[in-house]
């Protein structure tokens, strides 16, 4: 018998594990780096096997997700309202949760000791490793984010309930200001992600994004050719 989730009342879920499948390799980092896979440098595939060694050892993987009452969601034109909360998202995400009958605020992070790794390979003016080391982290926290998205995905499909994609402050023309209301309604220190008075979040290698849920929705890929900004990370990934 399937489990059969209901979406008429509000469902808050966090958790942490231990390591997962990011599927994230030297290939893939070189590749970001705008080499290919005859060009790599030697100083460049020392640091990042390097990194890949050294990484995987201080990771914390915590996420999370609320989801709303349908009372509390109201999607429009450029904005939409979750419970006395208003976010101008602007047209191309608000086009993309049209049709959801309520949202969820999705959360991922891969923890503090990441912070301190990168901060330490900055101080010891070891740029290279740091920015590779960069590059690496926020592949992975991206793949963690992916994760909860499609388990997010299975549990609701059982009930015949389908997703949109994911969507984040500061993309698609959405402020990112708007994080500080986005986490007003989570619980406090939700996955151990704080704010600065810049809405950027600490830890560092974290993501936050929104996700419509309803039985008139799809999840598509992502359209980079409506959006103008360059360095949007669902662009760079899908090249």
């Amino acid at each position: 018998m399937k489990n059969v989730i209901l979406i008429n009342k509000s469902i808050i879920k966090e958790f942490d594990v231990n390591s997962i499948d990011h599927q994230v390799d030297e290939k893939r980092i070189s590749k970001l780096m705008g080499y290919d896979d005859e060009n790599v440098p030697e100083p460049v595939i020392d640091s990042i096997r390097s990194a890949f060694t050294e990484i995987p050892k201080i990771l914390q993987f915590k996420g999370g997700y609320k989801i709303f009452e349908p009372n509390q969601v109201k999607i429009g034109k450029e904005h939409f309202e979750i419970s006395d909360s208003s976010f101008n998202a602007g047209k191309i995400i608000s086009f993309n949760l049209k049709g959801s009958d309520t949202i969820a605020i999705v959360v991922a992070t891969i923890g503090g000791k990441i912070t301190q790794y990168l901060s330490s390979l900055m101080e010891s003016k070891d740029i290279l490793r740091g920015f590779i080391a960069d590059q690496i982290a926020s592949e992975i926290v991206e793949r963690w984010m992916d994760n909860i998205e499609n388990e997010l995905e299975k549990l609701l499909i059982q009930s015949g309930i389908k997703i949109t994609n994911r969507y984040s402050p500061g993309y698609c023309g959405w402020d990112v200001s708007d994080q500080h209301k986005l986490f007003s309604l989570l619980p406090n220190n939700f996955c151990g992600i704080k704010l600065t008075e810049n809405a950027l979040m600490i830890p560092i290698k974290s993501v936050s994004a929104v996700i419509g849920i309803g039985k008139n929705v799809e999840r598509k890929d992502y359209q980079c050719s409506i959006c103008d900004i360059e360095f949007c990370y669902k662009r760079v990934r899908n090249e």
